[in-house]
């Protein structure tokens, strides 16, 4: 359990500054194309028809890389009923809300792969760029995979502390 949790580290740690990097392109991408439709609209009397629509997906685009983020780095927003002292009983506790989390975002997985699965056999475009509704979805199934890898790593991190192992390797938080 020790080596998965080492592997799944590793693995999350390299793609840890690519999200970075996609995060700082898709939010400089969405400030450039509405800031030259903006200029376009008061300048020229004309706007580009796909702005709105490319900006409400790599908005979510967005939110998908950031709540990846956020679960990586085991700051996401949280609303702790209870907290223990002891740092052997709040990891036994952690693995139960781990336990859930990883259920729900299993269940979000699987009604994602069959609306994928729907939308690919009657494809929408979005835009009149070739923006696609199946690939807003599978950008969220991979969003959701990167989110599934993170949190087993919590609930790995925290099985390893409430059976009373040293975790050997931290997440990088910067």
């Amino acid at each position: 359990m020790i080596r998965l949790y080492t592997y799944l580290v590793k693995l999350s740690d390299s793609l840890f500054y690519v999200e970075k990097l996609l995060l700082i392109l898709a939010v400089s991408a969405v400030v450039a194309v509405n800031f030259l439709n903006v200029c376009l609209r008061y300048l020229a009397s004309y706007s580009l028809n796909y702005c709105e629509t490319l900006s409400v997906v790599l908005f979510m685009f967005m939110v998908l890389l950031g709540a990846n983020l956020s679960v990586k780095t085991d700051t996401e927003i949280k609303i702790e009923i209870i907290r223990f002292k002891n740092p052997l009983y709040q990891a036994r506790y952690a693995v139960i809300t781990d336990l859930v989390v990883l259920i729900a975002v299993i269940c979000c997985l699987y009604g994602l792969w069959g609306t994928v699965a729907a939308v690919m056999k009657h494809r929408q475009r979005l835009t009149p760029l070739p923006l696609y509704t199946y690939h807003v979805y599978i950008v969220m199934l991979a969003g959701f995979v990167l989110i599934l890898i993170d949190r087993l790593i919590l609930f790995l991190k925290h099985l390893l502390t409430a059976t009373g192992h040293d975790v050997p390797v931290e997440v990088k938080k910067s």
